[in-house]
């Protein structure tokens, strides 16, 4: 079953908590903390492989999460790593947000992309001596891991798309020329999914697919429409295949205008591509007249021309040779089926802002954001660590500016709280009003 879209859900692990603990020996009793660190959740990441050649695994298991870290212990033992999640991919695989925002395309074998990362490990009580005190009777929590939704989106690559309508004869290449053995029939859409199949050349041998039959309006979704189309658009180099028999009810040059028509308002891009046209089923005799036709438009939108039967190989010999020749061009030309990188934040972003919100000063931030998240809140000790780390980082001060009172609720990574200012500025704005 060919599946080419899917959606999942993907968690990290959750970082370990640190850990509160002091030496305690027969002989040193007074040894200090030695609460170890606890370790970073796992990453949850997608690996691009040729072993897969569709979605349908994941179209079935949607929910993924890798392992969480272990606590640090007593007499400084850090905890141990999560496991991280590989999630194999098809090469080909478009990967983005909820929103539709592209955020990786895996084209190349063993291309990876982290989709949520591992929360950080907690501090022990051991490793804030000197920013808490020589006596820290605290540790930090692990810090909560990264989820996210993804949709998957599979576009075949292939250096050759063959591309035409319904009962074209786009199988019957295909197995003519490859090693691949896709359904044959003589009916209109026997071709319901994409298939590969791998040209054996005189110099290279090139990767071939045959496009699922194409209808007026595939642009717009019609027919099988938008969701094939879109395997065209990895391909370098793209081969329309006419239907030439007398039977077919068609036009051979309306079906070449047509196919043209419908990659240009799908993808301007495609225009641009190497493009040849064979004539198909010629072994059925079609006029003299139709194919004259048929070979002019090709010359006025300057597309190489070929006559061929798929049934019987005729002419498949100078289309295959022009193909490679095309394909060998192309590839001089470093035509790209994607992009090899991922559009990933850009790392170590602290910037911070305050919003107000109705009443409230909401307060963002991915550096004040963990700080507050990864705070045992049950402890004194660590709350008034946190406020001292809120005023050194500058929140405070941007607090004030933003029109801040005594008393207004603040908002920092869900956490909502009174703000109560350091003795001086902020509370003398207060008794002055």
């Amino acid at each position: 079953m060919f599946i080419d879209e899917a959606e999942i859900y993907i968690e990290g692990g959750r970082g370990g908590d640190g850990c509160v603990s002091f030496h305690r020996e027969k002989y040193r009793p007074r040894g200090g903390p030695d609460g170890g660190d606890g370790a970073a959740g796992g990453d949850v990441a997608l690996v691009a492989s040729t072993g897969r050649s569709t979605l349908v695994e994941l179209h079935k298991a949607r929910r993924y999460k890798a392992g969480s870290g272990t606590h640090g212990g007593s007499n400084n033992r850090t905890g141990a790593k999560g496991d991280d999640l590989e999630i194999i991919v098809p090469v080909g695989t478009m990967v983005k947000d909820d929103a539709g925002r592209p955020l990786a395309d895996l084209v190349a074998p063993g291309q990876r992309f982290v989709g949520a990362h591992g929360g950080a490990g907690g501090r022990g009580n051991a490793s804030l001596v000197g920013e808490a005190g020589a006596l820290p009777r605290f540790a930090e929590k692990g810090e909560p891991s990264q989820a996210r939704t993804l949709c998957l989106e599979l576009k075949v690559v292939a250096d050759v798309a063959i591309v035409g309508f319904p009962n074209a004869g786009k199988s019957t290449l295909i197995r003519r020329i490859s090693r691949a053995r896709p359904k044959v029939a003589d009916y209109p859409f026997t071709t319901t999914e994409p298939h590969l199949g791998v040209v054996v050349g005189e110099e290279i041998d090139y990767v071939v697919t045959d496009v699922p039959g194409l209808v007026p309006g595939a642009h717009q979704g019609k027919g099988m429409g938008t969701d094939f189309l879109r395997h065209v658009e990895r391909a370098a180099v793209i081969l329309y295949l006419v239907d030439m028999s007398p039977y077919s009810g068609r036009e051979p040059v309306f079906d070449l205008v047509t196919l043209e028509d419908e990659l240009n308002l799908f993808n301007p891009e495609l225009i641009a591509r190497a493009r040849l046209v064979a004539a198909n089923k010629m072994d059925l005799n079609p006029t003299d007249e139709v194919v004259e036709t048929l070979c002019l438009e090709c010359e006025r939108r300057d597309l190489e021309f070929f006559t061929i039967s798929a049934a019987t190989g005729d002419g498949l010999g100078f289309l295959l040779r022009a193909l490679e020749d095309t394909v060998k061009r192309a590839r001089k030309e470093v035509f790209a089926p994607g992009e090899t990188i991922t559009y990933t934040p850009v790392p170590g972003d602290d910037r911070m802002e305050v919003v107000r919100r109705d009443d409230r000063f909401v307060v963002k931030g991915s550096r004040v954001e963990r700080m507050v998240r990864m705070t045992d809140w049950n402890n004194d000790d660590a709350r008034a660590h946190l406020a001292l780390r809120l005023r050194v980082t500058g929140v405070e001060r941007m607090l004030e500016e933003a029109g801040v009172l005594e008393g207004d609720e603040v908002e920092i990574a869900g956490r909502v709280f009174g703000y109560i200012p350091e003795e001086g500025e902020g509370s003398k704005r207060r008794n002055d009003e």
